[in-house]
Formats: C-alpha cells, sequence, structure tokens
C-alpha cells in the first residue's frame, strides 16, 4: 500500500534540500456512520443541558419573586429614607458582623448603619414593611412576618440578621427577584435554639474532630496531615448539609475539597476505617501486595459512603481524589455529578415528571476551596 510520497524543494545554493511527506486524503466516513441514530439515544442526553442552542446554558427555573407592585413602590416612596437605612445594612451590615468568637476585636463603627445619618430619629414610630424588609412576629406559630412595626424593631432585626455572628453581602445580584427572594430568606430566618439532641450531635462532630487531630499530632508528629485545627466548624456544616439536602430528595452528592481537614471529614462523616487510615499513614500502600502500584499520598484517600439520614434514599457521597491544592478537580466533580443527573433522570423515565423531578433534583456537586482559591485562581470562575 502506498502510504506518502516525498517531494524535494528547490532551494538556495548551499542549504540542503528537505523532503516533505505527503499523505494521500482519507475519503469522509458516510454520514450515517458518524450521526448516531436519534431513537437509540434519548433526547435529554443530547439537549438535557443545552437551551437555545448554547452548549452548557441552561435557563434558570423561574422563581416566584416579581418586582415591586405599585401598593409596594408607592409605600418605599412615602419612607424612602428608611428604604436607605435598609439598603445600607444589606450593603455594608457585613462590616460590622462579629466573627470574633473570642470577642478580642474591637468593634468596628459603619458610619451608613447609623439611622440619625437618614434623619430617622423617632425610635417609636410605628412603620408599614410592605415592601421594605421581613421582621418575623415571635407570636406566630408559622413565623409570618410583622405587617408593621416601629423604628427600634426594624434596626434591632437588621442588626441581628446582618451584623450577627453570620454576615450576608447579596446586594450586588442584578436580578431584583434573586435579592428579594435572599432578603426573604435570610431576614425572616427563625432562630430558635438548637434542641438538646442537635446540640449533643453538634458537639460530638466538634470534640471527635478534635480529638483526631490531638491524637494524629501525638502518634504521627512528622506526618503532613492537614489538620483542621481552627476550622471543626466544617465537619458540622457538611452534616447539616447532607442532612437538609437528603431530607429534600438529594439521593447523592460529589464531594471534592482541599487537603485541610480531609482526613477528619474521612474517618467521621465518610465512615472510612481507621485501620485502612494508620496502614497508610504508616507509609503503607492502599494496594494489596499483589498489585504492581505505589498508591497516592496520604491527603488524596476517598470513600464513598451510604449515609443513613433516616429517610427513605440513603444519601450517597462519594469523594473524588484531590490530585493537588490547584482546584484541578473542580470541573472533574461538575462532570460526575452531570453524569449521575443523567443518569438518574434516565432511569425514572416518565415516572420523572409524576414525581415532580427535573434534571439535577437527585445529584448535587459539593466543592470546598481551600487558601484563596476560591477568587484567585481562575479554574474555580470558570468551573461556576
Amino acid at each position: 500500500m502506498l502510504l506518502g510520497q516525498f517531494r524535494t524543494t528547490r532551494c538556495r545554493p548551499g542549504l540542503t534540500s528537505r523532503p516533505l511527506l505527503r499523505f494521500p486524503q482519507r475519503p469522509l466516513l458516510a454520514a450515517t456512520v458518524l450521526r448516531p441514530n436519534p431513537s437509540a439515544i434519548p433526547l435529554v442526553n443530547i439537549r438535557g443541558y443545552h437551551d437555545e442552542g448554547a452548549y452548557g446554558y441552561r435557563q434558570p427555573k423561574p422563581h416566584g419573586w416579581t418586582d415591586y407592585s405599585e401598593s409596594e413602590i408607592a409605600n418605599r416612596i412615602e419612607h424612602s429614607r428608611l428604604v436607605r437605612l435598609i439598603n445600607a445594612f444589606r450593603d455594608h451590615g457585613h462590616k460590622a458582623a462579629q466573627l470574633d468568637p473570642l470577642g478580642m476585636a474591637p468593634n468596628r463603627v459603619v458610619p451608613e448603619l447609623d439611622p440619625a445619618r437618614y434623619g430617622l430619629h423617632d425610635m417609636d414610630e410605628v412603620i408599614s414593611l410592605k415592601g421594605l424588609m421581613y421582621c418575623p412576629n415571635p407570636a406566630s406559630p408559622d413565623n409570618a412576618p410583622l405587617a408593621e412595626a416601629s423604628l427600634k424593631t426594624i434596626i434591632q432585626n437588621l442588626r441581628r440578621t446582618y451584623c450577627d455572628k453570620i454576615a450576608f453581602e447579596f446586594n450586588h445580584i442584578p436580578d431584583t427577584g434573586e435579592r428579594r427572594w435572599l432578603n426573604h430568606l435570610v431576614e425572616s430566618f427563625d432562630r430558635k435554639p438548637f434542641e438538646p439532641q442537635q446540640q449533643r450531635r453538634i458537639f460530638e462532630l466538634l470534640a471527635r474532630s478534635e480529638v483526631f487531630d490531638h491524637f494524629m499530632q501525638k502518634k504521627f508528629g512528622q506526618v503532613k496531615r492537614y489538620g483542621l485545627e481552627g476550622a471543626e466548624s466544617m465537619m458540622v456544616a457538611l452534616d447539616q448539609l447532607f442532612y437538609h439536602s437528603n431530607v429534600q430528595g438529594i439521593e447523592g452528592v460529589v464531594l471534592c475539597m482541599a487537603h485541610r481537614g480531609r482526613l477528619n471529614l474521612l474517618t467521621d462523616l465518610l465512615q472510612l476505617s481507621p485501620t485502612v487510615l494508620f496502614h497508610k499513614v504508616k507509609g503503607n500502600s492502599e494496594f494489596p501486595p499483589n498489585v504492581p502500584a505505589t498508591g497516592d499520598v496520604l491527603s488524596h484517600l476517598t470513600n464513598d459512603p451510604n449515609l443513613d439520614y433516616g429517610t427513605d434514599t440513603p444519601l450517597h457521597v462519594s469523594m473524588l481524589p484531590n490530585p493537588s491544592h490547584l482546584e484541578a478537580v473542580n470541573p472533574v466533580a461538575m462532570g460526575k455529578a452531570r453524569a449521575k443527573q443523567l443518569d438518574r433522570f434516565n432511569l425514572l423515565g416518565g415516572e420523572a415528571a409524576a414525581a415532580g423531578c427535573s434534571l439535577g433534583d437527585r445529584v448535587m456537586c459539593v466543592q470546598l476551596h481551600g487558601d484563596a482559591a476560591f477568587t484567585g485562581q481562575g479554574v474555580v470562575m470558570e468551573t461556576l
């Protein structure tokens, strides 16, 4: 078979001719070979994630929060000075948040949060809250918002919402409906004290994480383990995230995270056997002796347990290996979550619509970022 032919080019004197290799052009494959049979592949696999002809684009789900009504706009105009104060708390309240658990940092004075700056002095004045903000009614069993409140109550709720132990900053979102939804979510949140059972659960997670770090430091002090000291609340946050997502119908979680706290999470919530961990800590491979492989580093261990949170379907959590702190695992986690979503949706078939299930309702991707990676690395923003 003739694979190619040589051709010699003309060169200037003193230069050696260089042969060029030409290959005969292959005939194009038939169109029927390149195009799959549409009837053999479900439509969701082709267009499920592609709206309006753009690859990877999906139209956002419609939400129930629209723009202000005429009566709400009229009330906002009547109390325009209070509107400026409320927006100031939503814009600058995070600057005065009490984020120091030891209370050693001095309280920051934020001039934008002073009511006198906007000409508001009468703290007993009762104002209609229609279209302004949401104040929960403590006397209401269903946490219904107050229709009107005094200026003192309004400021107390604003400080409790935006200047407490947790700060919020979302007023930069351009969509008015989304901002109103977030305003209602954080301002009407019912901050009831934890039940004794919840308090014990939180204490157990924090205590086990701290004991684990102390044990590892004492027994394996020379091993780089990326402990969770000072950030043990991550365990509680993930436990609550897993619980509430499972209650809301999530069946699978694809988790990727940095090195910090990985071993704590694996041996606690993700149920990795301590025997496996200590075997790896001592320098052994996670593969059997007859497998010609060296294994990965300690901070890349994974596990994929089924967590029982008391629902009909256990929550399957799949942690991916993290190749480095460069967040290269983020798009991999997104791709795996998308594949799982498509798989679950296709398995439901015609039952998906009857069950009120849309694409992406059963699998969730969770990404934990370390250091300054969230804002400092392009792969993070590209993944988002």
